[in-house]
């Protein structure tokens, strides 16, 4: 259900709009006009400087809610309230309505119909980490511009519930945010205290025994509205897509925003989240799944787990501020600082190997205890001005991560006969009570400390309608790693690893008069790389380049937003064998990936909305020493040899994917307040190991939504939507992605859920 501002607001939105649109108003190089499908952007030229005029909900800002799929202004590519179209980088934006719309469970559901974008490998077991892959890597996770932590069993996991955008940022982004993967980064946005008053409660059930209850408070908390406050809280629970599995979480998220004038704004949050069940994080073999298998085939709900040993129970909290303050129409400060504090409990019994006959898992048992602290603060200046034709705004910033780490680990492959009698498993007949598993303990404890420090600039300058970008930054790190028996408590290692690291990015628009805007971008990346070579001299930082150009057509008077990029991404100084002295490894590996993506995102008419989006790209091991083996899983067997890694495509890295969702609302008429959404999900086939030696197929899904404003039965409902969204219709079986013979993930099956929203 859209969000309606208030009339005031609104009028004072489309005062502010038409002296924009007159020239009359000179906003900042990072401030942006909000539009609707009737609005005009400014006209071209040099406008008129006059005293900055500020209105409430009247500009939009980069954390500021969104009515409809279209955002105009995002932070995340630049750190100031930059226009999408105006950024020289391929960014996604991926608003609350239309998380409200897909009605997306977790982060990953937020992402399916995002360009370039490769969600949930694990399939099915997705539900318990936020696993996302852009241009073919692994992202690094943001919120509110900071970075999150956590070790892979005690990652915390986001719920959208409580955001009010999830960005996507794709390309190298260490100039802003340091240590980053080349293929981009995913910043989401929380909903902070609003002026406007909001009253929520939702109430949710569906299939698989789910339900939930949520509730959002917002607003002033005095009368002079110095003082804002929100409130966001959940609980669910449900049945895991698996057999003898169950999901649950539960959270409580608190803000309070002070302005004490209209220069300063302090945000205050707090954030606690347990997730005491998750479902299961195992796999199938690909033998009965993706290939074939005289014994038939592997059930999508098989679980390879024992529910009396499986243990998932993460818990996180975090606390911080955003503070801005503008000293002169000129000079802006913002500090924004978090603490972040996660652990996690992880027990598993899990799929290795298939019996010689194809017909059972053989199975291992693996474990952790992970504890979590993290800081972040980061520094900014922003400085807004004009010198002859030129519009200015400068961004210095200074930032700070520190990381404690500490993880216990056990494990057990039970490799005697007896053993793996215990452990075996039917994958035609489960039978899941009085398994006879045991934890065999914790062997190991590591201990990590990790500090970044990182000092930028960055400038962003606009010449009538040519904008251009340049940036730079200085990072210095170091980390120490030390490593112990559980059993003798004594340190087996110990590791020590300081990195320093430039980097670099640089970007043109021109904004033509007919909404066109052709941009061109080269941004830089870097990860340390611990250990050392043969001559025992540390590894430099893996690092990233991309180069990539792009066409954006937002036309004139529509709320219509087209992209399209082509990108060549290069990683280098990738770990890679030494063919001098294979114990050792050198940096002479490198990996490609090239593509072309394309977005659009519209609010064709009144009521009418849609969102699609098309990815080709071409991932590559393009050089490595590296040889992989082909190992079919299969006990007992002896494994098809080695091949060179070099020219093979990563496993579960499709070379193509597309997406689209149209979605309706009726304004007017006998069907005033029904809503209808339909999607539809292609997800392209993709090599099932790293040897290409088989591929999983590809497949179609189809997604609905039914929705109805009840306040059009009488005004006792006034303010109540009654919704019923179905993903995967057709309850297709498919295989979402394969991490060899061994490891396979069936997609997720139909889920129904209705949920009825109160807002009064």
């Amino acid at each position: 259900m859209a969000r309606r501002a208030p009339k005031a607001l609104l009028r004072g939105q489309r005062a502010l709009i038409a002296l924009a649109a007159a020239g009359a108003v000179a906003a900042p190089l990072g401030a942006a006009v909000a539009q609707d499908s009737t609005t005009a952007p400014a006209a071209a030229g040099s406008p008129v400087a006059l005293p900055e005029v500020s209105v409430q909900g009247g500009v939009e800002r980069a954390y500021s809610p969104v009515q409809g799929f279209v955002a105009g202004v995002s932070a995340t590519a630049s750190k100031t309230d930059t226009p999408i179209i105006e950024t020289p980088q391929s960014i996604s934006v991926i608003t609350a309505d239309e998380i409200q719309a897909r009605n997306a469970r977790s982060l990953t559901q937020a992402l399916r119909y995002t360009a370039g974008t490769t969600v949930e490998p694990r399939g099915n077991t997705a539900v318990r980490l936020d696993q996302i892959s852009i241009r073919g890597y692994s992202p690094a996770t943001f919120v509110d511009g900071m970075r999150v932590a956590g070790g892979r069993d005690a990652n915390p996991s986001i719920d959208p519930y409580r955001l009010e955008r999830v960005e996507v940022l794709r390309g190298p982004a260490s100039v802003l945010y340091g240590t980053t993967p080349p293929g981009g980064l995913v910043n989401v946005v929380t909903k902070r205290p609003t002026e406007e008053r909001i009253r929520e409660i939702l109430v949710e059930g569906g299939n698989r025994d789910s339900r939930r209850v949520a509730g959002d408070l917002s607003g002033k908390l005095d009368s002079e509205g110095k003082f804002l406050g929100r409130l966001i809280a959940s609980y669910g629970e449900a049945d895991g897509e698996l057999d003898q599995t169950r999901t649950r979480r539960y959270f409580f998220n608190g803000s309070l925003t002070w302005r004490p004038d209209a220069d300063t704004s302090i945000t205050l949050f707090g954030h606690y989240q347990r997730d005491p069940e998750s479902g299961s994080y195992g796999s199938v073999s690909s033998w009965g799944s993706v290939l074939p298998n005289p014994n038939g085939r592997i059930g999508t709900r098989f679980y390879d787990g024992d529910p009396n040993l499986e243990r998932s129970n993460r818990e996180h909290y975090m606390a911080g501020y955003l503070a801005e303050h503008r000293v002169n129409s000129a000079l802006t400060l913002r500090q924004n600082f978090r603490y972040l504090h996660t652990q996690g409990e992880y027990r598993s019994v899990y799929h290795s190997l298939i019996s010689s006959d194809l017909r059972r898992s053989v199975r291992s048992v693996f474990g952790t205890d992970a504890n979590l602290d993290a800081f972040t603060v980061d520094n900014q200046a922003q400085l807004n001005l004009r010198t002859g034709p030129a519009q200015h705004t400068i961004l210095v910033g200074l930032d700070y991560y520190r990381l404690l780490n500490d993880v216990y680990t056990g494990s057990a492959s039970y490799t005697t006969a007896a053993g793996r009698r215990v452990l075996q498993q039917d994958f035609f007949n489960p039978r899941y009570a009085n398994q006879g598993t045991a934890w065999p303990g914790f062997a190991s404890y590591s201990s990590q400390r990790q500090n970044q420090m990182g000092v930028y600039l960055q400038e962003q300058v606009k010449i009538g309608q040519l904008v251009l970008l340049a940036g730079g930054r200085l990072d210095w790190s170091d980390s120490t790693t030390e490593n112990s028996a559980v059993s003798t408590q004594r340190r087996t290692s110990v590791s020590r690893q300081k990195d320093h690291a430039a980097t670099a990015r640089l970007g043109a628009v021109y904004l033509f008069d007919n909404g066109l805007a052709p941009y061109v971008s080269y941004s830089e990346s870097f990860e340390p790389q611990s250990g050392t070579d043969r001559f025992l001299n540390p590894f430099e930082p893996t690092t990233g380049r991309q180069y990539e150009i792009g066409l954006r057509y937002q036309p004139p008077g529509t709320n219509l937003s087209v992209s399209v990029a082509a990108f060549d991404l290069l990683r280098q100084n990738v770990l890679s064998t030494d063919a001098v002295n294979p114990n050792f490894s050198t940096q002479q590996g490198e990996t490609t990936s090239r593509g072309i993506e394309l977005e659009a995102k519209a609010s064709l008419a009144e009521g009418l909305r849609l969102t699609a989006a098309f990815t080709l790209q071409d991932v590559e091991y393009s050089r490595s020493n590296n040889t992989t083996t082909i190992d079919y899983g299969i006990e007992g067997r002896a494994t098809g040899g080695s091949v060179p890694l070099q020219g093979k495509t990563p496993a579960g890295a499709p070379s193509r994917s597309a997406s689209a969702w149209l979605d309706y609302t009726a304004p007017e008429g006998q069907l005033q307040g029904l809503g209808l959404g339909a999607g539809v999900r292609y997800l392209g086939s993709s090599y099932g190991d790293d040897a290409n030696t088989f591929k999983v197929d590809a497949a179609t899904l189809f997604d609905l939504a039914l929705r109805y404003d009840l306040g059009q039965l009488g005004r006792n409902l006034e303010g109540m939507l009654a919704s019923v969204n179905v993903n995967n219709v057709a309850d297709t079986r498919y295989v979402n992605s394969c991490g060899g013979y061994t490891w396979c993930w069936y997609g997720y099956g139909r889920t129904v859920t209705g949920t009825i929203r109160y807002r009064f």
